[in-house]
């Protein structure tokens, strides 16, 4: 990783600062919340799935589209920087700019299912594949902003994306797997947990390396 491609990726990690650390905060609040009850809970569950999803529209709009739509990213190729490189930085710098709220996010979700007596500690398999699948979803967010020609398109991933976060938690919640152990007093894990996990850590090992296949062998990149 040469200095330019380094430079680029520490640039995504400070523009997105404060997205990051009022994501962070807001998730980690939410959690927090969902200790006051069962309304509490689901205000805070909701809110708590909001602030993750949103961060994650956000770092794909403006990081990849805006600076596309802006021209600013004509500059940034004229560095001494490959698509290749660029393409790299990009994905590397907010996949990192997200990580860092969805692990603060994932970890106060998990804390609140183990600390809080009045959540079952069964949920926890769930809350694990649930946080799986939002990295997993953001993933291909920022993969299909790479590859998109147009904001339209970005904008019409984000909401086939953000419908099927409902969609996974009912198909999944549904899974006599994880089903019938959600409400139990010890978390289970299970084939049908693994299962999961395996097919959102290939979706994300996909979605991450794709771009660098594709999209940065493009000559019409801009």
């Amino acid at each position: 990783m040469n200095v330019v491609v380094r430079k680029l990726v520490a640039k995504e990690l400070y523009l997105n600062r404060w997205l990051m650390a009022g994501t962070a905060v807001a998730a980690a609040l939410a959690a927090f919340a969902c200790i006051f009850g069962a309304t509490a809970f689901n205000v805070g569950a909701l809110a708590w799935i909001t602030a993750v999803i949103a961060c994650g529209v956000m770092l794909a709009l403006y990081g990849v589209t805006q600076e596309r739509k802006e021209n600013s990213l004509q500059f940034v190729l004229s560095l001494p920087v490959s698509i290749r490189g660029y393409v790299f930085a990009k994905t590397a710098g907010l996949m990192l700019s997200y990580l860092v709220p969805w692990l603060v996010a994932t970890a106060a979700a998990i804390v609140l299912v183990l600390a809080s007596p009045g959540v079952p500690d069964g949920l926890l398999p769930y809350v694990v594949v649930l946080s799986g699948f939002l990295l997993a979803n953001f993933a291909v967010v920022l993969c299909g902003a790479l590859h998109a020609r147009s904001e339209a398109a970005v904008i019409a991933l984000i909401i086939i994306t953000n419908m099927a976060v409902s969609l996974f938690m009912f198909v999944v919640s549904a899974l006599p797997g994880i089903r019938d152990h959600m409400t139990g007093p010890v978390p289970v894990w299970n084939g049908t947990i693994a299962g999961v996990l395996l097919v959102e850590l290939l979706v994300l090992a996909t979605a991450v390396t794709l771009p660098l296949a594709t999209a940065a062998r493009r000559r019409d990149f801009l």
